[in-house]
Formats: structure tokens, sequence, C-alpha cells
């Protein structure tokens, strides 16, 4: 059966436009179920050129920011065009990859000086994330998001902002921008010396709490409720308050200093 394609009708309205190529997910966690590919070709003749189109599928899907719901358990982002070039939106996305998956090496080994060195080409790739949890989210610079990249477009023959994919979580292994911290590890750091208003705010814009939505929710509970994230620090006696309501990390149990007995007059 053939697919028909947009009613002449609906092309013709200003109603229902939709953003091309990038679906109704914005950000979300799932199971990096596999990655298909179909090469095609364009043009004829001297002009015939080929692209290898890549598709990945995700399942068991968590569904962070999207632009309109969206209930199904699985997602494939739009086929890709592979490409080795770094401004490409598959060089964005497999750069945004590679940093993460590279801090499970040590300093030594990312180190070309180094006699522990391993080169990238040796180093684990995309295609072993396979059956791992990711992130990822779509860089296109809104509601706190990424900023898009500035990739080639040939339509206009020069460069210009691109929302396109980018990979913020590897379940195992780490997270964009963490140094090994966890979102929970973030919150904590930026709690530190704030109030309740100026953390929420930190907070709400950071990109590696803004892909953990547990988290994410605990901090958007009402002030009051006992499941507010900073009201939980408080009362698991990680954090304390001062008068001026700015919260500060316990280190360690302060000792109680006696006063000094008074001798009978």
């Amino acid at each position: 059966m053939t697919q028909q394609g947009p009613n002449i009708d609906d092309l013709l309205s200003i109603r229902n436009l939709v953003d091309a190529d990038l679906g109704p997910v914005r950000r979300f966690k799932g199971i990096f179920e596999s990655m298909p590919y179909s090469v095609e070709t364009y043009g004829e003749g001297t002009n015939t050129r080929q692209s290898t189109r890549v598709t990945l599928n995700f399942k068991e899907l968590e569904v962070i920011e999207a632009v309109e719901p969206y209930h199904f358990p699985i997602y494939s982002l739009a086929p890709i065009s592979a490409s080795n070039r770094k401004k490409s939106k598959w060089g964005v996305l497999g750069m945004s990859c590679a940093k993460i998956l590279d801090q499970q090496y040590s300093v030594a080994q990312l180190d070309p000086s180094s006699p522990e060195y391993i080169p990238p080409a040796k180093r684990v790739n995309l295609k072993d994330c396979l059956g791992r949890r990711m992130g990822m989210v779509m860089a296109d610079g809104e509601m706190g998001r990424p900023q898009p990249p500035m990739l080639y477009d040939g339509r206009i023959e020069e460069d210009k902002l691109t929302p396109c994919w980018t990979v913020y979580e590897i379940e195992g292994i780490g997270v964009a921008g963490g140094q090994g911290k966890t979102p929970l590890d973030k919150a904590m750091d930026l709690l530190e010396n704030k109030t309740m208003s100026d953390f929420n705010a930190a907070a709400l814009a950071d990109p590696l709490i803004r892909g953990d939505a547990a988290l994410l929710q605990a901090i958007s509970a009402p002030p009051a409720a006992p499941n507010n994230f900073c009201n939980t620090m408080l009362t698991t006696g990680q954090f304390v308050k001062d008068a001026q309501e700015v919260f500060h990390k316990v280190t360690a149990a302060i000792p109680t200093i006696a006063a000094p007995a008074t001798s009978p007059a």
C-alpha cells in the first residue's frame, strides 16, 4: 500500500507546523537498542554521491522534555548522515559521546606522551554502548538546553546554527560536564552558600541536573513540602541553614565544648 503524502490543504495551512527531522522529544533517557543504517544514492552521472544514513533506536524510554505529549516506550532519532567531519550532525553527536566515554580512562591513558596512552581508534566507541541506558538531548538552545552548533548548510553554502542531538549521559560511565560528578553531587555543590530561591534558579538552569527527572521534580517541589530537595538536605543532616536562610554543607560534627564549671561561692 502506497503511503499518501500530506494533503495540499494541510501544506497551504499556517497551522500545525512541525520541526523538520526534530520530532516531539527534546530530552530523554533510554536503552540504546540498535543503530541500523542504509546507503542512499543522490544525483546522476558525475554528480552521483552516496550517503550512509544511521538511525539510533531506543527502548524503555523516560521522556524528560518534549514539545508535545509522547507516551510511547520507544523512540528513534531521525536518520543522521554518517560523516567524519566534526562540523556535522554526526560529528557533534560523536564528539559529545566521546567526551563521556573518555571519562573512564585515566589521565595517563589520555596523554599522548604517556606509555599508557590509548589512541582514540582503540577506545570504546558508540557501538559499544548498545544495551546501555543513555541520555540524549537536542541542542537547540531552548529552555536551558545546549546551544546549537554552527554547521555547514549546503543549500545556502555557509554555516548556520543547526539543532542536533547530543549525548549527555551514559549509564555506568559518566555525564556531560560532570567530571565524574552525578546530578546529585552537582546539586549539593550548587546549594552551598545559597538561599533556596538562588539555588533553585541555578539548579534549574544546570544541564546536568535537568537531565535527572526525579531530582528535578524534588527541586521543583513546593518550598514547604517534605520531599523538597532543600528540605531533604536539612532533615538528613547534610546541610544546615543560618539566620539569613543560607544553606551550608555539614562537613564534620562540631564537638560541643562544655562550659567551665563554676566554683561554689
